[in-house]
């Protein structure tokens, strides 16, 4: 009877011990919701935004140590002015991501995300105008907000009992508006937490 406990406790520790940390082929799913602090590049008299974000990542571990995910994100972005103003970018976002665990749980991370934008909103003493309209009725074709966007996150995460807190800084490459001369781009950091299935 002592060596069936002896093994029981072993067989315990050893299924505890391969849950903390994942193995080669293993394969998760993890909602995730989260804050964003957004602002734009190159641009005066601007002050970050803070916002929501939810979505869906999966991920497959390639090695022990190893994984790549990928990811399905609704981002609000855009930023605020001094003049009380707030621009409002809704995204839709592919995330992917190569994650290298330094230790159990702790992942680096860094990878591509391109977004589609869906609406563009500037709201001015509760008084919302839909940008993309503003611009085609003042501008015509000369200048646009562009709809796709594309930016490198880099970041980390730490994961314990399936609970993933996930930090990542996204640099954005993409000109927000065509037919000016400033390359005005986003950027953003986004805090997110999940659970992994």
């Amino acid at each position: 009877m002592k060596k069936f406990f002896i093994v029981a406790i072993a067989a315990l520790m050893a299924t505890v011990s391969v849950k903390a940390q994942h193995e080669e082929g293993d394969k998760t799913i993890q909602p995730r919701v989260g804050i964003t602090i957004s602002s734009l590049s190159n641009m005066d008299g601007v002050k970050s935004k803070v916002n929501v974000t939810y979505g869906v990542e999966g991920e497959y571990f390639i090695t022990d140590e190893i994984s790549v995910a990928g990811g399905l994100l609704f981002t609000d972005e855009g930023a605020k002015f001094d003049d009380n103003s707030t621009l409002k970018l809704y995204y839709t976002a592919l995330p992917v991501t190569l994650n290298y665990y330094v230790l159990p749980g702790l992942a680096l991370k860094a990878g591509v995300q391109p977004a589609y934008r869906l609406n563009a909103k500037m709201e001015v003493d509760g008084v919302k105008a839909d940008l993309d309209r503003f611009f085609a009725l003042y501008y015509g074709e000369e200048v646009k907000m562009n709809k796709f966007d594309l930016s490198f996150p880099v970041g980390l995460s730490y994961e314990y009992s399936g609970v993933t807190l996930d930090a990542r800084y996204n640099f954005g490459v993409t000109k927000l508006f065509s037919g000016i001369d400033e390359t005005v781009t986003n950027k953003m950091l986004v805090v997110t937490l999940g659970y992994k299935f």
